[in-house]
């Protein structure tokens, strides 16, 4: 996702010769509506994302090239994979699709172990399937949506917040290229939403105007304490956003 939204902000990118491309294809971290949406409309060029793990060989589910394209989702099983969703506390089977769960999966490509580690292996292979700690909600046609990592979620006054809402919030703000949210202790709430945001070339909103645009679009205790302007965010070797480096940052 990173390179897609750094191509779209270079101002070369309209006088690039791209009329070989004829499709592209996105997973490793989510990828925002806005950059999918702008990518298409710029270059008519469709990206297809898909979701897997490296325990899981590394591919799980994939948009279809022949099917409609769903911005936001990651397409369906790949042939003999089952992918199914489970209460992220209890671990009992959900069966409301509209309801989010940790993701679940079984088939052939699963991992066996990891290596001499039996604990590890434990908790994340448990009755045959293995439990990727993503949360994510399935449709009547098993088209999966990745809402967040479980591990990323962040309760604030008892309610379950997952930051890529607020991120996907963010994102539609036209100044804002970047967006990265993360929770943070706090004695009243339990815990609370920091924003870290990285503005366009072309300028950088206000506080209050970023603040008024996110309350036109989400509930009141979604809306984060805090927004820090910052020039980029941390990333990890292979492209993801560190939100390890984040929440340290947040509490510091």
């Amino acid at each position: 996702p990173a390179i897609y939204g750094d191509l779209l902000s270079r101002p070369d990118l309209a006088a690039a010769d791209l009329s070989s491309l004829r499709l592209c294809y996105s997973g490793s971290a989510p990828l925002s509506r806005g950059v999918h949406e702008s990518w298409e409309a710029r270059l008519r060029c469709p990206i297809l994302e898909g979701y897997g793990q490296t325990e899981a060989g590394p591919v799980l589910s994939f948009m279809d090239p022949e099917g409609a394209r769903m911005p936001g989702t990651v397409g369906t099983a790949l042939p003999g994979t089952e992918i199914g969703l489970v209460d992220s506390a209890t671990g009992a089977p959900l069966t409301n699709p509209d309801a989010p769960g940790e993701i679940r999966a079984r088939g052939p490509q699963i991992m066996r172990g990891y290596w001499n580690n039996p604990a590890e292996s434990a908790a994340a292979l448990r009755d045959g399937w293995l439990h990727t700690g993503d949360i994510g909600t399935l449709d009547g046609h098993g088209v999966l949506t990745i809402r967040d990592r479980k591990k990323d979620m962040v309760i604030v006054s008892g309610f379950n917040v997952y930051p890529r809402e607020i991120e996907e919030a963010l994102f539609a703000h036209p100044q804002v290229r970047e967006a990265a949210v993360v929770g943070r202790p706090d004695p009243r709430k339990g815990e609370s939403l920091v924003a870290f945001v990285v503005p366009t070339p072309e300028g950088t909103p206000s506080d209050a105007e970023l603040r008024a645009f996110l309350a036109e679009r989400l509930t009141r205790y979604k809306l984060p304490t805090e927004i820090r302007f910052v020039g980029a965010l941390p990333r990890s070797p292979i492209g993801k956003i560190d939100k390890t480096v984040l929440r340290a940052k947040a509490r510091g």
